[in-house]
């Protein structure tokens, strides 16, 4: 009998495939250990658009088609309405679809941990060691998991550091025309699952003017000019075309000041300072790299950041890699001598915070997609008569969206369908500074928390008696 013994394919021997797993199982260890974080996040559903968004890929998805008008409310029902995520809406019905809220909440973690590598990604091309990146992204993960919830925006952090990867490579001289192709298709896949892709673009201009600025590199400014135009040109393949634009503004004038992320910076805030100095930074260090692409990429965040804080996010995302890779290519003999002098302190708090967060995660797995109790009221909105139209804060709104599709709302965080005068005059009226009598006309029922300042009014208005009441929210019902 003859043995046979199969060769390597071309060129590739078979130590080079040991190898090359040995080099990467490190940064699958790094990436694991992101884990218990993503699980944490996905424990409790808090964000009030996560609701109303899977309803939205429902009604995409029941109706073969994406909605153009609003269905869910009494007060603009039939109103022009721009879903500037319908493709991350309609993941999110596929998912509830599938198993309900803890579906959802699972595939938001999944994403979550495709955030983390991109991130892990990109900080082993800058030369980062898995061991600093790995540890890194743990330690900034606090700083990050409010804003990993379950919304279109983990699209977008997603995207950036893709984006940032082949912005190098065509100022590297790698692969151009492909890279820009790529660039092209990622904003098509970008803009339709949420439309901040116009964020790549601004990216992309301003390292191309980093660029340019250099006489050197003037010849790859022209290139990322290219790749700015290929990012624009996708952005614009989507159901609403140059509609996108118009929609942009108007969530920023409607939420603006309203909304918590659309606040400006805080420095007051330890939590908003921290990541405002991770990415100034990493701002730092780039520039004294040299590196245009990173400078020009971290330097639209950090400006914006000051305007609206939904901006800080994508510092702390992109700050990480950065300063991994500056940590791992340090030879300085005072910074390696105290390393190893603290190899033992590092390890142990590492261990400690693995542990906390792996426990921490361990309690969310026995109540992963829950609706956060302290905001979300699930017995009480079962409570609602059917077909009750309900006055309601922007929070609750959309979770009765979806739990009550019969009962139209008043409000819910769609602050660009309502227009800032309607959003203002619904929180005067939710605070009781209001006629109870003029703002709940047309109203059959009232869902607001039970502190609030309509509560105490309607509390001694005889026109209104109470349905249900919990910690979170009290239900009254016209009489």
């Amino acid at each position: 009998m003859t043995t046979q013994i199969a060769l390597p394919e071309q060129g590739i021997e078979p130590g080079e495939d040991v190898m090359a797993r040995a080099r990467a199982r490190p940064w699958l260890l790094a990436w694991l250990a992101f884990a218990p974080v993503a699980v944490l996040r996905a424990g409790t559903l808090a964000e009030g658009d996560t609701f109303w968004e899977i309803r939205g890929g429902l009604l995409t998805l029941s109706h073969q088609a994406i909605p153009r008008v609003d269905s869910f409310t009494w007060t603009v029902h039939g109103k022009p309405w721009t879903l500037n995520s319908w493709g991350f809406d309609v993941v999110l019905a596929v998912a509830y679809r599938i198993g309900g809220l803890p579906a959802v909440a699972w595939a938001s973690a999944a994403l979550a941990m495709m955030v983390a590598g991109m991130v892990l990604l990109l900080a082993r091309c800058l030369g980062a060691s898995p061991q600093v990146a790995g540890w890194l992204l743990l330690l900034g993960s606090p700083l990050l998991i409010e804003w990993l919830s379950a919304r279109p925006q983990l699209a977008d952090y997603i995207a950036v550091p893709v984006l940032v990867m082949l912005l190098r490579r065509i100022a590297d001289g790698r692969d151009r025309v492909r890279s820009i192709m790529a660039v092209g298709i990622l904003s098509v896949g970008w803009v339709n699952l949420h439309a901040a892709s116009l964020l790549g673009v601004v990216i992309a201009g301003a390292c191309a003017v980093l660029l340019l600025a250099r006489r050197a590199s003037r010849g790859n400014g022209w290139w990322c000019v290219a790749a700015g135009a290929a990012a624009l040109a996708g952005s614009l393949l989507n159901p609403y075309g140059l509609g996108v634009l118009a929609q942009a503004g108007q969530v920023q004038s409607a939420a603006s000041g309203l909304i918590v992320e659309w606040r400006a910076f805080d420095p007051a805030s330890p939590m908003q300072l921290s990541m405002f100095i991770t990415g100034l930074t990493a701002l730092v260090l780039a520039a004294r790299r040299g590196d245009a692409v990173l400078t020009g990429a971290l330097g639209v965040p950090a400006a914006g950041s000051v305007v609206v804080i939904r901006f800080l996010p994508f510092l702390v995302l992109l700050g990480l890699p950065i300063i991994a890779g500056a940590l791992s290519r340090t030879s300085h003999p005072a910074v390696l001598r105290y390393a190893r002098s603290r190899r033992v302190m590092f390890r142990r708090c590492g261990s400690a915070g693995m542990a906390a967060f792996a426990a921490l995660a361990a309690l969310s797995l026995t109540h992963i997609g829950r609706p956060d109790p302290a905001i979300y009221p699930v017995p009480i909105v079962k409570d609602i008569p059917p077909r009750c139209k309900v006055f309601t804060s922007d929070l609750l709104g959309g979770f009765v969206i979806l739990q009550r599709p019969d009962a139209p709302v008043s409000l819910d965080s769609r602050f660009d369908l309502y227009g800032r005068q309607r959003v203002l005059a619904d929180v005067r009226a939710l605070q009781g500074r209001g006629n109870p009598v003029s703002e709940l006309t047309g109203a059959g029922c009232v869902l607001v928390p039970p502190t609030s300042g309509l509560a105490s009014q309607l509390h001694r208005d005889p026109a209104w008696q109470v349905r249900a009441s919990g910690a979170a929210a009290i239900l009254f019902v016209r009489r």
